[in-house]
């Protein structure tokens, strides 16, 4: 309800078409909830429209962002995490003008953790042996490495909490691969939208508070660790030249922390 109320309280003119790919939930006030939102969209902004999708299998990002892909009619996508949150007018504006370039790919947005840090502005290849966030943790108005975190600029990935693409790419690339349920399915998504010959890049322009998996939990039974093991070994299967060697980022800086310090050997 939070992302829902704060993508129409910024959207401003531009009309959209929402869709909510309900993941077996159960509980009532949220059943409620939905079963309501078609009116109470015609209500707040008549010119946009929702869709409810019910899918009651096992949690796996990929299917789910398929799904929803498979059912959209706009020409563009915006895949948004549920626990996410607008925060100012003109960021859906401030994603689109990038996603219409004939050579853009994925376009991703800063988002932020309710302590006003940063949880994503870009995503570098090789950090801790796999994939991980810029700047990650650094205060939302630092200007970052060089200025980094306030400059559109290309980056090999970008997280799909908050990520904006052409549907003809979406389709072209055969959307996200199922085999990644949960984790680096973004990842994986972006390298197979960079291979097809499209730049992805990140946009300071549109921020969006991030309460990471609020909704699903974290990793923490065994279950969860060995399906994410793996799920990074799948990626480094695929992918093993671009992680070990990301063209986006300098090698002499550092694969073992999010801050773009010196890499010491």
């Amino acid at each position: 309800k939070s992302c829902i109320d704060s993508i129409f309280a910024t959207l401003g003119t531009v009309r959209v078409q929402i869709i909510v790919i309900d993941n077996g939930s159960t509980c009532a006030d949220t059943l409620e909830y939905l079963s309501e939102l078609e009116y109470s969209v015609s209500l707040i902004h008549p010119t946009s429209s929702i869709l409810v999708i019910r899918d009651d299998g096992d949690f796996n990002f990929s299917r789910l962002m398929n799904l929803g892909a498979k059912n959209a009619k706009a020409d563009t996508l915006l895949l948004l995490n549920n626990d996410t949150e607008a925060i100012h007018e003109g960021w859906l504006e401030n994603m689109l003008q990038h996603a219409v370039r004939e050579d853009i790919g994925c376009v991703g947005a800063k988002l932020i953790y309710k302590d006003e840090t940063v949880q994503h502005a870009g995503v570098i290849l090789g950090l801790g042996g796999y994939a991980a966030h810029s700047h990650r943790g650094f205060s939302r108005d630092h200007p970052g490495y060089f200025n980094r975190l306030q400059c559109v600029q290309n980056f090999s990935a970008v997280t799909a909490a908050c990520l904006m693409i052409r549907k003809d790419i979406f389709n072209e690339v055969g959307g996200f691969n199922e085999e990644f349920k949960v984790a680096y399915n973004d990842v994986d998504f972006c390298l197979k939208v960079k291979k097809a010959g499209y730049r992805n890049l990140y946009t300071p322009g549109a921020e969006l508070y991030h309460y990471e998996s609020k909704s699903r939990g974290l990793d923490t039974t065994e279950e969860k660790r060995t399906r994410f093991n793996y799920e990074k070994d799948l990626l480094r299967h695929y992918w093993s030249d671009l992680i070990d060697k990301d063209p986006s980022y300098n090698p002499n800086l550092t694969t073992s922390y999010e801050n773009f310090s010196i890499r010491v050997q």
